[in-house]
């Protein structure tokens, strides 16, 4: 399950020649003294702006990342569809130990992004905004009774 908004960012390492799988948490996680370095690093090398990751899990390499707004998110977003999140995680996880894993073939890394999740989160944005609005109309409009009785009020007091 993915976080309010978030992505799940599905990365599989594997060597071009045999199609095998290199990389997993363990070797992704040996870099690092600890995870909140991992996420310091991972967020200045990778993601852009607005963005955190949250989560690693198993399997393939799955990074949840969430975005602090729409907009944030929206570049996430393309840089996935243009390759550039791909260029990055490339270049970010496969070190000289990677490449000595895979016996010295050539890595490749490849990067998905559910369509379904980006909409989601998108959506998650929209609907955060537009409750807000609805918020803020609720309590000016709290605001202007409450302005109303203090005059009525306040001609009351005058009037006695």
């Amino acid at each position: 399950m993915v976080a309010i908004n978030s992505l799940n960012i599905k990365t599989v390492f594997k060597v071009v020649a045999g199609g095998i799988t290199v990389v997993s948490i363990s070797e992704v996680l040996s870099r690092w003294s600890t995870f909140d370095q991992l996420v310091t690093a991972f967020n200045s090398c990778v993601l852009p702006a607005g963005t955190g990751l949250v989560q690693l899990t198993e399997g393939c390499v799955c990074l949840t990342v969430r975005a602090e707004t729409l907009s944030a998110l929206t570049t996430l977003w393309n840089l996935y569809q243009d390759g550039t999140l791909e260029t990055r995680l490339y270049n970010f996880f496969v070190t000289d130990e990677i490449r000595e894993l895979a016996g010295g073939e050539e890595v490749e890394v490849n990067v998905t992004i559910e369509e379904q999740e980006y909409e989601k989160a998108c959506l998650e944005f929209i609907n955060e905004a537009q409750g807000n609005s609805i918020l803020l109309y609720l309590v000016l409009n709290q605001l202007k009774r409450f302005i109303y009785l203090l005059k009525i009020s306040a001609d009351l007091h005058v009037k006695l």
